[in-house]
């Protein structure tokens, strides 16, 4: 049951955005009872947090098997291998959290790893239970009635203190960060050249990844074949793309 509602946790909020996503329509979609969710998740923000951990799970796979890969094959099909799957991962993530592009508080309550403190400190409580009509969620965290406001999270305006940043937006930037060391052990083998602007290159790679998500998301396969005149399909755009960012800093 907690897989099954977890699964209509990530639809709900692909659908609707984080900002939106009631736990009622969770519960619905999951074929569940909406008190249900909190014999599986101890309030609305420990869930919220479990299906972005989910989705996000995507991406540090990737990563650990690019890290795994340094010495064999080839550093562009280690490359190729790697952009498709952020591909689908930023296909994923985009729909999700793209209301909270637009929230200084929830942000910030991303940066303070929030989600995880928020988990904690629900860990530490009673469970809540649903009332009638409403989305049940113990005091700091966010209800239905409060789901565009992140009044009451952790470092939030009202809410509890925050901790030191680096939590779940340091996400990317730890992806980042990887596509990087994996470039220097590359380069520490003698299959990346000496001086190649690694940041620079990943940058290049990841941005492309989430360009050509976000391409897809709002305009859609068809202009963006004719318009942009690049494939839909993950694979063939990571076959292009990584020859066309790392020639030069490989050797021939």
């Amino acid at each position: 049951m907690r897989d099954r509602i977890l699964a209509a946790a990530i639809e709900v909020i692909r659908g609707r955005g984080i900002t939106a996503a009631t736990t009622k329509e969770i519960a619905r979609n999951a074929g569940v009872s909406e008190g249900s969710l909190y014999n599986h998740f101890a309030n609305k923000t420990a869930l919220f947090a479990a299906a972005l951990g989910e989705v996000t799970a995507t991406a540090r796979t990737a990563m650990a098997a690019l890290m795994g890969s340094v010495g064999q094959g080839t550093v562009e099909g280690n490359l190729v291998r790697l952009a498709a799957d952020m591909i689908r991962f930023y296909g994923e993530l985009l729909p999700m959290t793209g209301p909270v592009l637009a929230d200084p508080e929830l942000i910030a309550w991303l940066r303070a790893d929030g989600p995880a403190r928020a988990q904690e400190a629900a860990q530490a409580k009673p469970r809540g239970r649903a009332r009638s009509g409403q989305d049940a969620a113990p005091s700091g965290t966010a209800s239905s009635s409060t789901a565009s406001s992140s009044t009451g999270l952790p470092g939030a305006p009202g809410g509890p203190p925050a901790g030191p940043p680096g939590g779940a937006t340091a996400g990317p930037v730890l992806g980042h960060a990887a596509l990087i060391g994996y470039l220097e052990a590359e380069q520490r083998a003698g299959r990346v050249l000496d001086g190649a602007p690694l940041p620079y290159l990943a940058a290049a790679l990841l941005g492309g990844c989430q360009q050509h998500a976000f391409l897809i998301r709002l305009a859609g396969p068809e202009p963006v074949a004719t318009g942009a005149r690049l494939p839909d399909d993950p694979e063939e755009f990571a076959a292009s793309l990584v020859p066309a960012i790392i020639t030069g800093h490989v050797p021939s």
